[in-house]
């Protein structure tokens, strides 16, 4: 999974900043919030062109939180993108689209783990610590 910092307390400390690629708002700082939480950074792109100019010209980020119904469906390219970019990236779907709705690429993609926005903030918490540890959601 991504690189963790330094070691406080015993647990290893994430380091590296969160890219959330999301076109509601509301939903982005929700997730920024709940990066926060857990001490993560995070950087909102309220739609995919700043997101993949910050693709192309950065490095890595610890991980991706991705929409599925971003603006102008657009959400496969994103992901291709990203995957072509940093193939071992962690990449979160958070969506009100369920598993079932998204290609088979991202569904069976085992650096991605798809989170229905409407299980709830304790849904899209384990796959943050899926991110973190490697622990992966359920």
């Amino acid at each position: 999974m991504a690189s963790t910092g330094a070691i406080r307390g015993g647990l290893a400390q994430p380091t590296g900043v969160v890219w959330i690629v999301d076109d509601e708002p509301h939903a982005a700082q929700l997730a920024a919030d709940l990066c926060t939480a857990v001490g993560l950074r995070s950087l909102i792109f309220g739609s995919h062109q700043p997101y993949l100019g910050a693709l192309r010209d950065r490095d890595a980020p610890f991980a991706v939180v991705l929409d599925w119904r971003l603006e102008n469906q657009l959400s496969a390219g994103v992901f291709m993108a990203t995957r072509h970019r940093f193939p071992e990236l962690p990449i979160i779907y958070w969506t009100a689209s369920t598993s079932a709705d998204l290609p088979d690429m991202i569904r069976d993609d085992p650096g991605t783990a798809v989170v229905d926005k409407a299980r709830g903030n304790d849904a899209f918490e384990r796959a943050l610590d899926w991110v973190v540890n490697g622990a992966r959601p359920r």
